[in-house]
């Protein structure tokens, strides 16, 4: 018999739980389960009853009595860890599940345990990327800048500009105002959206969720050239950062009554209760005729602004008057001067109501104001999480699991290794369990499921170019059919992003891309992955202008350019973001080194090869194997090699239920 310690977080520190003397708890653990081969999973346990002891009630502080304040909030999960025979065996959270209670008294408590992948997803919480608040990659916005971005940055920076129009159908010498080869109609630096490298977004999610990102392929060329394109609207608008207006004094009439004010961090928030708020912002500016723009913030993120020019008397803002749209929410009030700095000072009012019945109404104001003038800097940097396409982080981060077939996993919640999953296997060991196993009794041998088709998609683009693609060839451009030649259902694994089909234009190296529809209207993709062809060099191409002025300016002529698409040049191979073979759009050549065969094909090939077979054994491991062996891990029994779909523990007793498939790689 094993001794199992289950540890659970309470206020601070790990209590062990009592268990009751007879009762299994079974732990289910997979990586990447062959029956659904796009989805990463991780630990999870059946739910498991213990008793509710004196130590259980106080884990759970008597959950099951709902008139206790501050009690236990099942509507979490904690932080939890596993050992048995006190080794460290598995960390992730519980989930409290219920409780049973017989003649008022409280007799056991439901509970289950998930590993540390389902915690990274509760970290994300819904969350989109343009709710990061990390500001690491914020940049100066000036058309000199786009420019050099363009035409003249040899190594590329996180911020790039690729040449996707969303506004024009540029052309190469067929003449019209869409003609870039002409001086009068050059691209212009505002057309251009930015875009982002991959790893620099997972950087910021890593800076505002406290976790860490690490593996092999992050520091992998066929990862650090990709790009994420920041475009969410028609046209680019620059929002530049702004100034957080500041205060430090505070009064009342009537006290806060609905509102709680953090002088500290110039945060005001409204409460859950019921009731009306309103917040109106006064500002006296010193000098007169400067362009300004004041922005109200909620929960992080910009809902209102007005635009306005300075007068020396002071100017009223009324964000919102008395209203119970706003319950539970944080308010911060900022500035922007657009073209010069601008000296100010200013109020701001929070006013709140409260209907008491029968005609009684409560209600007051808080004003909060400055004892001395503040000054806003104008400047040109820009906040790039403005531009971020709408997806969740979620969605985001499983879309590259996907794409690159990669698998995730940690073992304290904190720290999570993203491998591809080939090279996960490779990192495993090999453990020999031949004594362990009784062949003849404990082994069921099964078919491995089987599909006719796996089907790898992006989603639909409506650009002009994908649009001409899909109708000539049927088949939407970057995605995939492969026929595996066995009987069995379709299988589908789509990616969450749009994969633009750019334009070789001008007879030579010089692609552009078009947000444009087959009319020619402008629209909004879904998140778009791009790949920098040359990090390291500029790409030579037929002479096109471009132009650093909203309107009229002088046009300069290029030669040179930092092309992007869909391929990337590494060691002197060209590789692709498309899932099959694919002619390149930039130099025609045929580029066989797509996502499937790089990152599918062998994986696939193990799991379809006709020698397969779907292993099914039970066994009784020791609690030094137990402890230690991990998913990536291939088994030894007698001369064959196995890798581990799925395993089963149940942990007092050490028994396992193995789902085994045999393992053909080349060592």
């Amino acid at each position: 018999m094993i001794i199992v310690g289950l540890f659970i977080k309470t206020d601070n520190e790990f209590l062990r739980v009592d268990f009751f003397d007879d009762e299994k708890i079974s732990l289910n653990s997979s990586i990447q389960n062959i029956a659904n081969i796009s989805v990463v999973t991780t630990d999870f346990s059946q739910s498991f009853t213990i008793p509710a002891t004196k130590q259980n009630n106080r884990i759970f502080k008597h959950w099951y009595e709902s008139s206790i304040d501050s009690g236990f909030n099942s509507n979490l999960k904690v932080e939890a860890y596993i050992e048995l025979d006190t080794i460290p065996f598995r960390n992730g959270k519980i989930q409290l599940e219920g409780a049973t209670v017989k003649n008022g008294s409280p007799e056991n408590y439901s509970i289950n345990f998930v590993g540390n992948l389902t915690n990274l997803k509760d970290k994300f919480a819904g969350k989109l990327l343009k709710d990061l608040t990390d500001d690491t990659y914020d940049f100066e916005y000036t058309p000199t800048i786009v420019k050099n971005k363009v035409v003249s940055t040899t190594t590329s920076a996180d911020v790039m500009f690729p040449l996707i129009s969303s506004s024009r159908y540029w052309n190469y010498a067929k003449g019209g105002v869409n003609d870039i080869t002409n001086t009068n109609y050059p691209i212009r630096y505002n057309e251009l959206f930015p875009a982002l490298r991959v790893s620099a977004v997972l950087n910021m999610i890593e800076n505002d969720f406290g976790v860490n990102f690490d593996g092999s392929f992050l520091t992998n060329n066929k990862f650090l050239n990709a790009y994420l394109w920041l475009k969410n609207a028609e046209d680019f608008v620059p929002k530049y950062k702004h100034t957080l207006i500041t205060y430090d004094t505070k009064t009342t009439t009537n006290g806060d009554g609905l509102w709680s004010v953090d002088l500290a961090t110039e945060t005001y928030t409204t409460s859950s209760l019921f009731g009306e708020n309103s917040l109106t912002l006064y500002v006296t500016p010193t000098t007169t005729g400067i362009p300004y723009n004041v922005y109200l913030y909620a929960n992080g993120i910009q809902i209102l602004s007005f635009s306005t020019t300075s007068t020396t008397t002071e100017q009223q803002f009324i964000f919102f008057g008395l209203t119970s749209t706003y319950k539970n929410t944080s308010f911060q009030v900022f500035i922007g001067p657009v073209n010069t700095s601008i000296t100010f000072n200013s109020r701001l009012v929070l006013g709140w109501r409260i209907n008491l019945g029968q005609g009684n109404v409560a209600s007051g104001t808080i004003t909060l104001t400055k004892t001395s003038n503040q000054t806003a800097q104008s400047g040109s940097e820009i906040a790039l999480n403005n531009y971020f396409p709408e997806i969740k982080i979620e969605d985001f981060f499983s879309g590259l699991l996907k794409m690159f077939n990669l698998t995730c996993f940690s073992t304290d919640g904190v720290n999570y290794t993203l491998e591809r999953i080939d090279d996960y296997y490779n990192n495993g060991s090999f453990i020999d369990i031949t004594k362990y196993i009784d062949i003849e009794s404990n082994t069921s041998v099964n078919r491995v499921k089987t599909f006719k088709k796996i089907n790898f998609e992006y989603e639909k683009s409506e650009s002009i170019i994908n649009v001409g693609f899909l109708g000539n060839t049927g088949l939407e451009y970057g995605s995939l059919s492969a026929d595996t030649g066995y009987d069995g259902e379709e299988y589908s694994i789509k990616l969450p992003f749009e994969d633009l089909n750019f334009n070789n234009i001008g007879g030579g190296l010089l692609q552009v891309g078009y947000a444009l529809k087959s009319d020619l209207a402008k629209y909004v993709p879904k998140a778009v992955i791009l790949y920098d062809y040359n990090p390291s060099g500029l790409t030579t191409c037929p002479q096109f202008y471009f132009n650093t002025n909203l309107t009229g300016g002088t046009s300069t002529a290029h030669t040179t350019y930092k092309a992007f698409g869909q391929e990337t040049l590494i060691s002197g191979n060209t590789f692709s973001l498309n899932f099959g073979t694919q002619q390149s759009t930039l130099t025609n050549e045929i580029i066989t080194n797509g996502l499937y065969a790089q990152n599918y094909d062998q994986y696939l090939a193990n799991i379809f090869n006709i020698k397969s077979r779907l292993i099914k054994i039970k066994t009784y491991l020791p609690t030094s194997i137990l402890t230690t062996i991990k998913l990536n891990d291939r088994l030894i029994i007698r001369d064959k090699r196995y890798i581990i779909n799925s395993m089963n523990l149940e942990l007092t007793t050490g028994e396992v239920q193995f789902e085994l498939l045999n393992d053909f790689r080349i060592l």
